[in-house]
């Protein structure tokens, strides 16, 4: 398996965008992922490619010693195959020198709340009503150790 997570590129924006709105109810705009690849200040969006195809994507800000990610997605033909953990692993060893991990995830994402709290990341509190469909968010957070 040949797998390789480099930041995200102008090429890869519709692709990306395409996977967006079939993964999510409430996707990004092709614009928002266009501003990410451009905001080269506090912005790291990244794909991964599994093979030459783009199996995964995030979009992570960091600021102030933090990083909040923004968005993260895993192609669903891709799931189930450990894809999600190295590149969350990946985000996380990039930023290591920071203090703090925040992210939202769906109350109803089990998937995905289980794969954050193997990486030590914890419910802080949650957000009603947070999505388009009023599904909740749960805020996680997770604290680097130095």
């Amino acid at each position: 398996m040949n797998i390789l997570i480099r930041r995200m590129q102008h090429t890869d924006v519709k692709v990306v965008f395409d996977l967006e709105t079939q993964i999510f109810s409430d996707p990004w705009t092709l614009e928002s992922f266009r501003i990410e690849v451009e905001n080269r200040h506090n912005s790291y969006p990244c794909v991964l490619l599994k093979d030459n195809v783009i199996a995964g994507y995030a979009v992570v800000w960091y600021y102030s010693g933090e990083i909040h990610i923004g968005n993260f997605a895993i192609h669903p033909e891709f799931r189930k195959q450990g894809l999600g953990k190295v590149l969350l692993e990946n985000i996380l060893n990039k930023f290591k020198d920071f203090n703090t991990a925040y992210l939202e995830v769906r109350k109803s994402n089990i998937a995905a709340i289980n794969l954050y709290k193997k990486f030590a990341f914890t419910e802080l509190y949650v957000r009603e009503k947070y999505y388009s469909n009023k599904e909740d968010a749960i805020v996680m957070c997770m604290k680097y150790k130095h």
